[in-house]
């Protein structure tokens, strides 16, 4: 995962207080096995870097999706939505 594409997962974590996890489509339009090997790797790269920074599952993932918090944390704007 490059840092522009963390720099969105935490940009929707600020947004909405979460990061909607869809994995149903992680092989979609690989042509052999190999290719769909490599997107599954680089699928696990993210989800590890996303641990790295502090995210869990909220739930057990269920039919191709999850959600991730940061434990202990608020998003800023979540914050500021309370206070209105």
């Amino acid at each position: 995962m490059t840092e522009d594409e963390l720099r969105e997962y935490m940009e929707e974590w600020r947004d909405f207080g979460y990061l909607f996890i869809r994995a149903r489509w992680t092989m979609d339009g690989a042509r052999t096995l190999s290719e769909a090997a490599r997107c599954f790797r680089d699928r696990a790269e993210a989800l590890e870097q996303l641990a790295r920074a502090g995210f869990e599952l909220d739930q057990p993932a269920g039919n191709g999706f999850a959600i991730a918090v940061r434990p202990g944390e608020e998003s800023p704007m979540r914050l500021v939505e309370e206070d209105e």
